[in-house]
This record gives C-alpha cells, sequence and structure tokens, in this order.
C-alpha cells in the first residue's frame, strides 16, 4: 500500500507530538511524582512509534521505542525521572525532530542514532531508586474500570476527529484572500446603488452586507488559533537557557487559550523568543546575586496573554535587576544615538523604548544570546509592522515588563479614510488615540515645529501633505483636521485635509517598488476603484 499521500500528516501530527512531549517533560522536572504526566509523556512516545512504524519509517520507529522504553522504567518506578531522563528525554525529542524536519525535505540517512539509543537503554542513574525513595505505584495492568475509561476517551476521540478536519493554510489564505475581495466588490455595488436609487437594490445589498459579516467572521474564526500554538515551545527554551547560564528560573503561562490570527502567531515567535531571551540574560540576576538582594534564588518570567476588546494584549515580566534610565541615556549619548541637549526632554517611558534603536545595547559583551544590539530593534520593526504596539514598564531592583497590543487581524481591517489631496489614504482605527479638529489659534510653535497642548502634554503636528509630497491645505480655514497616534511612545498629531469616514479595507501588500517605502504598511481598493494606501504610522517619522 503506497503511504506516501500521508506523509504531511504524518509530518503535521508528529511535530504537535514532540511540542507536547518537549512541555511534558519540563514540567515533570519540576513534579516528577506526576503520575498523569508520565503516563502522558509515555503515549506521546508510543504514539509516534506507531505513526512511524505504520509509514515504513524505521529509524524515527526505532528511536520512538526507546524513548517509549525508558518513560516505561518511570512508569513502573524502575526510574526517578530526574535531570538525567530529562536530558535524554529532550536530546531524543531534537534528534526525532530533526530526523522529521530531514524527511520533510526529501533528505535520507543523515542521523546515526545507534549511540543515542544506547545512551537511552543503559541509562543507570546516579540516584537509584531504593525503599527510602519516593516512587509511583505500579501498574502492570489496568483494572477494569481503567480499560473502561480508556475505551471511553478513544471513543471520544473518534468523535472529535470526526467533528474536525485538517486544512491546508494555503486554502485557508485563498479564503480570506476571496472575503476581502467579495467585500471590497460589495463596497462597489453601494456605489452603484447610490447612484441608481433602488429600493429593492438597496434591499439585496443589505442581506448581501448581513452575509458577508457572517462569512467574514466564519473566515476569521477557522484563522484563529490558540496563544498555546507558539507558547508551548518557550519553557523548553527558557530550560536550555537557564541551564546554559547557571541561572534557577520559573516559567509560567497565562492565557495561552487566547486566539489570534495565524499570520499574526506566526510573526509573533521571534520577538518573543528576542524578549524572553533579554529578559534571562540582561533581566535575571544569578541565584547568588538575587539572594545578596533579598530576593529568592529563583527567578521570574512571566508570559501573558488576554484579550482587550478588539487586541490582544502580550506581556513578558521578569523579577529582575530592571532598567537603569540613566544609563541608557549614557549609552545613547556615548555611542551617538542621542544629543546631550534632548536628554532632558525625554520622558522615562521614551527613556525605556531607547533600547529598541537599531544597534542600541548595554550589554559590557557580546554572548550567544543578546548584546548584539539587534533584538529589540527587530521586535519593535515587527510589531509596528503588525500595526501594534510596544511598551516597556521597568523599576530598578524590582524587573521589567514589555507589553504588546496586537489586532486580532490584519487581513480585513477597519481604516479611517482621509483626504490629503490629491490622495486618499487609510488609517487603521486601531492606530488612532483621539481625532479632534483643532483650531489654529492653539497652534503654537518651538523650534520650528508645530505643537499644541493636550492636557498639559505638549503634542507636534505633522502634515502628511508635507510627508507625501502632496499640495499645501488651504490656510483660510480656522480649524486643522487631525489624528492623534502614539509613536515610540509618544503622542504625535497627524494633519489631514479632511476625514471622509471609516470602512472596512482587505488589505493588500505593495509591490516592488513601494514596499520598501517607509509609512506605508499596504494598499486597498476602494468601492469606486480608488487606490488607497494604508499607513504604517509608527513608521511614518
Amino acid at each position: 500500500m503506497d503511504m506516501s499521500q500521508y506523509k504531511e500528516l504524518f509530518i503535521s501530527e508528529s511535530r504537535e507530538h514532540l511540542h507536547s512531549m518537549n512541555e511534558l517533560i519540563v514540567l515533570l522536572e519540576k513534579e516528577a511524582a506526576d503520575r498523569e504526566k508520565i503516563d502522558s509523556l509515555f503515549r506521546v512516545a508510543h504514539s509516534i512509534k506507531g505513526m512511524a512504524a505504520s509509514m515504513g519509517y524505521g529509524d524515527i520507529a526505532e528511536l520512538a521505542h526507546k524513548i517509549e522504553d525508558l518513560m516505561d522504567r518511570v512508569r513502573k518506578g524502575v526510574l526517578v525521572f530526574d535531570a538525567g531522563v530529562a536530558d535524554l528525554l529532550l536530546e531524543g525529542s531534537d534528534r526525532l525532530e530533526a530526523m522529521i524536519l530531514d524527511l520533510e525535505q526529501g533528505r535520507t540517512g543523515m542521523h546515526d542514532i545507534a549511540g543515542l539509543m544506547q545512551k537511552i537503554s543503559g541509562y543507570d542513574p546516579a540516584v537509584v531508586c531504593t525503599a527510602a525513595t519516593p516512587t509511583l505505584p505500579v501498574q502492570a495492568e489496568p483494572s477494569p474500570p481503567a480499560m473502561m475509561d480508556n475505551k471511553q476517551g478513544t471513543r471520544q476521540r473518534q468523535v472529535e476527529s470526526r467533528q474536525t478536519v485538517r486544512v491546508k493554510t494555503e486554502i485557508l489564505d485563498h479564503l480570506i484572500n476571496t472575503t476581502g475581495e467579495l467585500i471590497t466588490n460589495k463596497f462597489r455595488l453601494m456605489n452603484v446603488g447610490k447612484e441608481v436609487g433602488s429600493a429593492m437594490l438597496n434591499e439585496a445589498l443589505a442581506e448581501l452586507t448581513r452575509l458577508l459579516r457572517e462569512l467574514y467572521n466564519s473566515v476569521i474564526h477557522v484563522r484563529m488559533m490558540p496563544f498555546a500554538t507558539i507558547s508551548n515551545r518557550f519553557p523548553r527554551m527558557v530550560r536550555d537557557l537557564a541551564k546554559k547560564n547557571g541561572k534557577e528560573v520559573a516559567f509560567a503561562i497565562e492565557g495561552d487559550d487566547i486566539e489570534l490570527d495565524r499570520g499574526i502567531l506566526e510573526e509573533l515567535v521571534d520577538p518573543l523568543i528576542h524578549i524572553i531571551r533579554n529578559a534571562l540574560d540582561h533581566g535575571l540576576e544569578t541565584a547568588d546575586e538575587r539572594l545578596a538582594c533579598g530576593k529568592p534564588a529563583q527567578g521570574l518570567i512571566r508570559l501573558a496573554a488576554c484579550r482587550e476588546k478588539d487586541r490582544v494584549v502580550i506581556v513578558v515580566e521578569d523579577d529582575g535587576r530592571g532598567m537603569d534610565p540613566a544609563k541608557l541615556l549614557a549609552s545613547a549619548i556615548d555611542k551617538g544615538f542621542l544629543r546631550p541637549e534632548k536628554a532632558g526632554e525625554l520622558s522615562p517611558r521614551e527613556t525605556l523604548l531607547l533600547i529598541c534603536m537599531p544597534g542600541f545595547s548595554t550589554a559590557r559583551e557580546v554572548t550567544d544570546v543578546s548584546g548584539r544590539g539587534v533584538g529589540m530593534d527587530a521586535v519593535s520593526s515587527t510589531i509596528q509592522s503588525l500595526a501594534g504596539s510596544l511598551a516597556i514598564e521597568s523599576e530598578q531592583g524590582r524587573g521589567s515588563r514589555i507589553i504588546l497590543k496586537l489586532p486580532l487581524t490584519i487581513t480585513i481591517i477597519n481604516v479611517l479614510l482621509a483626504r490629503i489631496n490629491p490622495y486618499s489614504i487609510a488609517i487603521p482605527v486601531t492606530n488612532i488615540l483621539y481625532t479632534m479638529e483643532l483650531r489654529r489659534s492653539q497652534i503654537s510653535r518651538r523650534e520650528k515645529q508645530e505643537q499644541f497642548y493636550m492636557k498639559d502634554e505638549a503634542v507636534p503636528i505633522m502634515g502628511l501633505n508635507h510627508i507625501f509630497a502632496a499640495s499645501a491645505p488651504s490656510s483660510d480655514s480656522e480649524f486643522i483636521s487631525l489624528f492623534i497616534a502614539e509613536v515610540n511612545g509618544r503622542k504625535v498629531g497627524f494633519a489631514v485635509d479632511r476625514f471622509l469616514g471609516q470602512q472596512e479595507v482587505f488589505v493588500k501588500p505593495l509591490g516592488r517598488p513601494l514596499a520598501k517605502l517607509r509609512g506605508l504598511a499596504g494598499g486597498g481598493i476602494l468601492g469606486d476603484g480608488e487606490i488607497v494606501f494604508i499607513l504604517d504610522v509608527a513608521n511614518l517619522l
């Protein structure tokens, strides 16, 4: 029987099992006697072995079998789940992952697993189980009730599998693109309806709008994936880095059931890796340093996600040494990022955001974890490209918090349309703090920069007609139209000729050379066929 048709499904399911394996191993290091987790880890290895054997992937099946045997020894109380067992299992997991990657890319015979299998099968722990050592109860054969529970669980999984189906991501992408095109054409029809003035057409368009809204909500729901899709890989990473750096770290995850668009989740992986690695390398002290400061020897890194209306808030915080604003300012001046006379004008929040400048770093030496000054710059750029925002809070001696706010989706978005002759532009509603009509008499000038005051805060004004080289607005009007956005932790007012109203826009990527321009996040088509540029507000200046 030709099993090649099931190869993609095997690779996908095996990777899910390996993610679970890594997560369970890290958890068992903290709760070595947790019977449920031990049984789950045994079942994961058994599943990979069974799937690989049925597909004819002998090497993968053999290695998974050795891992299963090792966990069987733990289940039966022959071994205690200690650091040695964890290290072997993680090494086996890494090798299985590499073998599956080779399988996916069509490479074969790249791995010599004989030595690793011998290490696993011949593992002799330093701590031998004795009568004084608590061991797990041996359950060689399940009792009749347990067997009944297993059968019920199997039937439940079979029912669930019939209710779900795996879909290729390309199909989901095509579905969202088609939905976006339908929404664009809906606005075209609405423009025609205004010209025709037909009550029946308007009624049909109202029904079409309702149906498209249902379709859009369904498509977005299908694209949504839980935060756990990416967060479950971080405990293993933290465990390995802590061991390498000689630090004691507890890692907590909250809100891993919060859902985001698949496209956003994929882009979030690297930024979160940078932030967590920085927290461990720069933020947390060593055990001796923490004890000297009156802290527990074990540091804490917390990754939390929560919903806030139509946005998701992701927080990474640690209880480490925190950041020193004076040190940040001194480093920025020394490296030429900041003129000394400007240093006093920065607010504490703006000072902390200096770490997001390209090439900025306060590390005394470069390590393979951090110190090159590229991590937080990459984080800031990625978050801004996702129409999100980044904020930093820190207190010396108490730790730091990095807060990311992101939209739920970036494919079909609500925008505020504005005019800067001869162009129409679209500003993502999630980037706008306020809109206002400002009297010219309220505008003052400081060092050739126009500004106005909002609750005792000086807000600079930038004219988008200057940025886009558009024709200057008429100066006869008593008012100017502004939208207020936050850029690098500071409020900025952007002047436009006039506002045109809100609308849903299907975001299309820009081609070359427009894709190279800063300040543009994409394009869209209005109902009358006009092309609008969607602003990347954070990168306009």
